[in-house]
């Protein structure tokens, strides 16, 4: 029996009237591929009230406003989390990390800068290639070890003014 009454035929205006919305909307809702005619102005009554709940039930839109909601809570709980991490210190701005890593880089130059004027004297005439090779690896790894030991701290802003 239910069978047969979803594979029934209506018109624009019997399935108007059972909606409760008018024969020009069920038309407007044609055009706009909400619904299937199966011939003029004829409608398959399972299928086509199956679209219109989901059309006056919202749809699509009912979906996507309810994600748009959902992306928003999550996106409000993230800048949430975020000012909390900055309040108890646990994040720095780009341009403190900016700060910091050039200080760093710097630090790395100079002492690596500084290496030949260190090793200079104490290779001068010498032959033994391990002994070469031992010096500058000792200085070159003593000039990285103090640069990982300097305490990088950002500029205050004061001294940008």
């Amino acid at each position: 029996m239910t069978d047969d009454v979803a594979a029934l035929h209506v018109t624009d205006a019997q399935l108007a009237a059972l909606a409760g919305v008018t024969p020009r909307r069920i038309r407007q809702l044609a055009e706009a591929g909400t619904l299937t005619r199966v011939a003029r102005n004829r409608f398959l009554l399972g299928d086509a009230f199956a679209a219109l709940v989901e059309e006056m039930a919202g749809g699509d839109k009912a979906s996507e406003l309810t994600a748009e909601r959902v992306r928003k809570l999550r996106a409000d709980a993230s800048l949430a989390e975020l000012e909390l991490a900055k309040a108890k210190g646990e994040v720095s701005t780009i341009e403190d990390f900016e700060a910091v890593w050039n200080q760093a880089c710097g630090i790395i130059r100079a002492n690596m800068l500084q290496v030949p004027r260190r090793v200079v004297s104490s290779l001068i005439g010498e032959t033994d290639e391990a002994r070469f090779k031992q010096v500058l690896t000792d200085e070159i790894t003593l000039a990285l070890e103090t640069a990982a030991e300097a305490d990088f701290t950002p500029e205050d802003d004061e001294t940008d003014e």
